[in-house]
């Protein structure tokens, strides 16, 4: 019986995680300030109809192509517009994602198990999961690049052309989340391993007629906005795509650094499967490690660094990582990795729980990744990972909601204001989920007008007396430790008046 609990742990493990992708998914408000351009931008889309040119806050917003915005939209269409609806869309593709990996990994080694491992390592990495609870384009970007790229592998073993024209389309799917970077990744790995390994292939003319046809399906939003926007479309795309080449100064190591807080809770394995990898000579996982090997290295040279630029790479990542776990080799650095690993975790919750006053219950389940390290040290990471995902979604950030009051400011201001008809304006500080919550534009660093409603930072403003009082945060939630801690000390919190002028 043990053994058969033991044999069929990852599968329940799975369950459980996607139980957990989908849970309390719309119970946190929409985060300030990234997630909030997409939140109010895609609920305006819906509004006018026009799904080409998005809109925050009613002004043009160019920054990225429209793909994010529609799947939010359809999010929307499906659930309402609502924190669940926005988040529903990038919950799915982050769980595809894990499937495309886990069916790219059984392709590469014939075993289903180092599939299942695989869909494992990526869905619990901290950044991958984070982004899967979150709107913002990092993980529909790694979607369709991890599509296109398993849609290669498929046609390279097989020789289907269509399979070679998917691979295509999802590479153009890519450009229209996140623009030219959408080919480049996927072009950029398949050609280094072909020239690597097969270079007659690279010859082959299909490949150019195929990149001709995806650059052109891929980059027409970003031609249209050209051609209509003109130099207000350019300076956008300069600053948005190129500039960050040589605008930054963090050091070439910054990812392989971040690599170790990123990648949790298997991120201290990674290294030793990487050097497994590549002294074993393990043939079945170069193309992974050509994947990873190309996306590390092209972001590590770019100047601006910023951690979600490499999660593309972190399917490769799972796979290697994955293929490592269940191979014979260095069981003892293994158990002592996953050992380590899983006391980290659990002292990190421990500590938390005691720090942030999250229920004390969690307390009795930390022993629990201890306990199963005895039975497969390999999924004892997994499970100190699946409770650290417990531990926030379920214990710290309801506790932290209730600092969060934007949403209730939003209401108040629609009770005040029913039919939209005054002039809205905050003063002293401008949170960029209000737009989303008041369901209206709001005027920002400007001198506000009689008859007006305004949201005011105490001291800002002496125009009218408050007709009620919020306490908000005035710093990034987007930070998400930062908030938590200013939240524990009372920092960054001002006092927000709201009256009619």
């Amino acid at each position: 019986m043990q053994y058969v609990i033991i044999y069929h742990m990852p599968y329940l493990l799975i369950l459980i995680l996607v139980l957990l992708y989908f849970l309390n998914l719309g119970s946190f408000q929409v985060w300030s300030p990234n997630e909030a351009f997409y939140a109010d931008s895609a609920h305006r889309m819906l509004q006018s109809g026009d799904f080409v040119n998005p809109h925050y806050n009613g002004e043009l917003r160019l920054n990225k192509p429209p793909l994010t915005y529609w799947l939010i939209a359809f999010g929307y269409s499906l659930f309402g517009v609502n924190e669940f609806g926005l988040r529903f869309m990038h919950a799915l593709l982050g769980l595809g994602t894990g499937l495309i990996t886990m069916l790219m990994a059984k392709e590469l080694t014939g075993s289903w198990k180092v599939g299942v491992f695989s869909f494992l390592v990526l869905n619990l990495s901290v950044q991958f999961f984070a982004n899967s609870q979150y709107a913002s384009p990092e993980v529909p970007f790694t979607f369709f690049i991890t599509l296109s790229l398993y849609l290669w592998l498929l046609y390279y073993k097989r020789g289907y052309l269509f399979l070679l024209s998917l691979a295509f389309f999802a590479s153009s799917l890519a450009m229209l989340v996140k623009g030219p970077a959408g080919f480049v990744l996927p072009a950029g790995t398949v050609f280094i391993y072909l020239l690597l390994t097969d270079l007659k292939e690279l010859l082959k003319l299909r490949y150019y007629i195929l990149s001709i046809s995806a650059l052109v399906l891929g980059l027409w939003w970003h031609v249209y906005q050209l051609f209509t926007k003109g130099s207000l479309f350019w300076e956008v795309f300069y600053r948005e795509n190129l500039k960050r080449v040589y605008d930054g100064g963090e050091p070439i190591y910054f990812y392989m650094a971040d690599l170790n807080v990123s990648f949790l809770p298997y991120s201290l394995i990674f290294f030793p499967a990487l050097f497994w990898v590549i002294f074993k000579l393990r043939k079945e996982y170069a193309f992974p490690l050509v994947w990873f090997s190309f996306i590390y290295a092209l972001f590590s040279l770019i100047a601006q660094k910023i951690p979600v630029y490499v999660m593309p790479a972190f399917p490769a990542l799972a796979v290697i990582t994955s293929g490592f776990l269940l191979s014979e080799d260095w069981k003892r650095l293994k158990k002592y990795l996953g050992l380590s690993l899983s006391l980290l975790i659990s002292v990190l919750i421990g500590v938390a729980i005691f720090v942030f006053g999250a229920p004390k219950y969690f307390l009795l389940l930390l022993p629990l990744p201890l306990v199963l390290h005895f039975k497969d040290y390999r999924l004892s990471p997994a499970l100190a990972g699946i409770l650290l995902i417990a531990f926030l979604k379920l214990g710290l950030l309801p506790e932290l909601e209730s600092y969060r009051k934007v949403k209730e400011l939003g209401s108040y201001i629609r009770t005040l204001d029913p039919n939209n008809s005054k002039p809205t304006y905050q003063i002293g500080h401008f949170h960029h989920n209000l737009p989303f919550y008041a369901q209206r534009k709001i005027i920002r660093d400007q001198e506000p007008q009689k008859g007006a409603l305004i949201v005011f930072k105490a001291g800002t403003f002496e125009g009218c007396e408050p007709t009620k009082n919020f306490k908000l945060y005035i710093g990034s939630e987007s930070r998400l430790f930062r908030f938590i801690t200013d939240t524990k000390k009372g920092k960054r919190f001002e006092e927000f008046g709201v009256c009619l002028y």
